[in-house]
């Protein structure tokens, strides 16, 4: 018979201290994806990871599972497979969703956006999984208030916005027009 093969899923799906990470890449329809060839790096919060966010969380973003939960979860992967030696003491990385992250490797510790790896290069045939003690989350979209701010050109609508009290009706969800 073939040799029997071990995705990054497996060792999700087999880990004790993994079911809510599980039960999210299932409702969020990426076990299919993270079974595939890869190679894939995966940073996987434990349950005690989502324990610590705030009440409620989990269960608002299983309400939109294919939203901003695989947002969320695919912020959690790299493309390709990176053992915790190949990193550099400091770089940024692209994720799965888009978006970038800090990784950082110093003295046997590395971390991520903060969140520290806590059992490092568990290989599989489709990549590698590394346990974090944390929930990483990719960073917000820029509000107009934000934008505004940042600008060098715009100092005195930055100024009038914020005397007027509008800089944080301009930091809400919007949708706006400036």
């Amino acid at each position: 018979p073939p040799a029997e093969t071990t995705t990054v899923v497996d060792v999700i799906v087999n880990s004790d201290d993994h079911t809510t990470l599980e039960a999210a890449v299932v409702a969020a329809e990426l076990a299919g994806t993270l079974s595939g060839e890869g190679p894939f790096t995966v940073f996987a919060p434990t349950d005690a990871a989502f324990d610590a966010l705030p009440a409620g969380t989990v269960e608002t973003l299983l309400m939109d599972p294919t939203g901003d939960l695989a947002d969320i979860l695919l912020y959690h992967v790299l493309s390709g497979s990176v053992m915790s030696g190949d990193l550099n003491a400091t770089q940024t990385v692209t994720m799965l969703n888009g978006d970038d992250a800090t990784v950082t490797s110093m003295g046997g510790t590395v971390m991520i956006n903060g969140a520290t790896v806590t059992v490092a290069d568990i290989t599989t045939d489709n990549g590698v999984v590394h346990v974090i003690d944390a929930v990483i989350l990719p960073p917000a979209d820029p509000t107009i208030a934000d934008i505004i701010a940042d600008s060098d050109d715009h100092t005195v609508l930055e100024s009038l916005l914020d005397s007027t009290g509008l800089d944080e009706t301009l930091a809400g969800p919007g949708p706006f027009t400036v």
